[in-house]
């Protein structure tokens, strides 16, 4: 066994984690796992939902923080709340369904009701706990901090900290990317999820959405008979599109370079005409004026992570869900833009061709990913290697960083943060 590694022992994350490599064991290990879900997961801001999951007043949806579970709730009076799924009296988990409606949500167990701030409402037989019974501190209890931006709902159990601006930093330019390819300025997730359960590590997952370096390979088969893939097929190592460390572990893969390149507008759509979706670009037009609309409609989307858990996959929101340290849920939905009616028909079309149960993309990252997460058990060799186009990168005047489509930029972004958070004990 390694030295850097012990089974039950404290990680060190200084020697860990390099620059251009990292060290197996932390796929792996219990204790780097337990390390995650306290300082990254419940400390830091981590994403939880969306406001259109819960569009109108009393209306609600259970979700994971790390481990726990939280009812995302919106309050009769039109204000979100994050509770802890457990009710004060005996610990039953208080909502089951992953959504619903109503201006109250009882227990099953003995029936004690709470409204949608949480605020303990009923409890049947009340007297039988006394004249001097006060249910006023016994709501649902909040997580301390909820915030949202564009829509996108984050939360962090830490009472204190950093404001969700300061976490988004230059990665809120991919939510206001995706917003601004609705003629209505907004999204909805409102046709539904797919969940799939993955062995393997929830790093795994997220790293690999913004790696650029592994699709020919991969996907190649989709590339062969996909002419949409021509940069990668034809001019991987010339292509225009860039990787980018937004900083704050935020990173993308930057395809709107390549599709500028082309100088057509919804090639990321399938590189259909524009008169395939009229509705769609009219309404663009009228929102934003021609050259704006046209400006948003030939850069199409963001493919870009948000620290920790979130993946803006280009017409799909992913989010990455750790169950433990060789297990992980992944669940996904289209993006549904709001005045896109006909683009929305295409989206969900798509969506099914690409990460449905037959897919073409997810089920490739998938069976890859459970295979490296058996491998990273080995105990040699001991690295992987994160050092592609690290001589190259460049550093730009605002701290961001920017390499070839192949380069292995993004992966350093999230280590880099990852390191400033995990490695750093409360």
């Amino acid at each position: 066994m390694s030295a850097l590694y012990q089974r039950g022992a404290s990680p060190d994350y200084e020697n860990l984690i390099h620059v251009d490599r990292v060290h197996a064991s932390l796929y792996v290990s219990d204790e780097v796992f337990h390390d995650e879900m306290e300082r990254l997961f419940y400390r830091g801001w981590t994403y939880v939902g969306h406001e259109s999951e819960v569009a109108v007043p009393n209306s609600y949806a259970t979700k994971p923080l790390g481990l726990q579970s939280v009812i995302l709730t919106r309050h009769e009076d039109g204000s979100l709340h994050v509770l802890h799924n457990r009710c004060t009296h005996r610990a039953a988990r208080v909502v089951d369904a992953e959504q619903g409606s109503g201006a109250r949500l009882q227990c099953r167990y003995h029936g004690w009701s709470f409204n949608l701030r949480g605020d303990l409402m009923t409890v049947p037989s009340a007297e039988g706990y006394g004249a001097n019974f006060d249910k006023s501190g016994l709501g649902l209890v909040p997580v301390p901090r909820v915030a949202s931006y564009g829509g996108f709902v984050f939360a962090s159990m830490a009472r204190t900290g950093i404001t969700l601006e300061e976490h988004l930093g230059a990665g809120r330019a991919a939510i206001d990317q995706i917003n601004g390819l609705a003629p209505g300025g907004s999204i909805a997730l409102s046709a539904g999820w797919m969940k799939q359960r993955i062995k393997a590590n929830w790093k795994m997952i997220i790293e690999n959405q913004v790696d650029g370096y592994h699709a020919p390979f991969t996907h190649g088969s989709l590339i062969r008979a996909n002419r949409r893939f021509g940069s990668y097929r034809d001019r991987r190592e010339s292509s225009p599109a860039k990787v980018r460390d937004f900083g704050m572990g935020h990173s993308e893969i930057d395809h709107a370079s390549d599709y500028r390149d082309k100088g057509n507008t919804l090639r990321w759509s399938g590189n259909i005409e524009e008169s395939r979706l009229p509705g769609y670009v009219a309404a663009m037009n009228a929102a934003y004026g021609f050259d704006e609309a046209r400006r948003r409609m030939i850069d199409g989307p963001p493919h870009t992570a948000i620290f920790p858990n979130l993946f803006l996959a280009e017409m799909a929101i992913m989010v990455v869900n750790p169950v433990s340290a060789g297990e992980t849920i992944h669940i996904t939905a289209p993006v549904m833009l709001k005045g896109g009616d006909d683009l929305n028909i295409r989206t969900l079309r798509r969506g099914e061709g690409a990460v449905g149960p037959a897919g073409f993309i997810i089920a490739d990252d998938i069976e890859l990913s459970e295979l490296a997460q058996v491998s990273a058990a080995n105990e040699q060799p001991e690295w992987l290697l994160l050092a592609r186009g690290l001589h190259s990168e460049q550093v730009h005047a605002d701290g961001t960083r920017t390499a070839g489509l192949m380069d292995e930029t993004t992966q350093r972004a999230f280590w880099r943060q990852y390191k400033k958070t995990v490695g750093v004990p409360s």
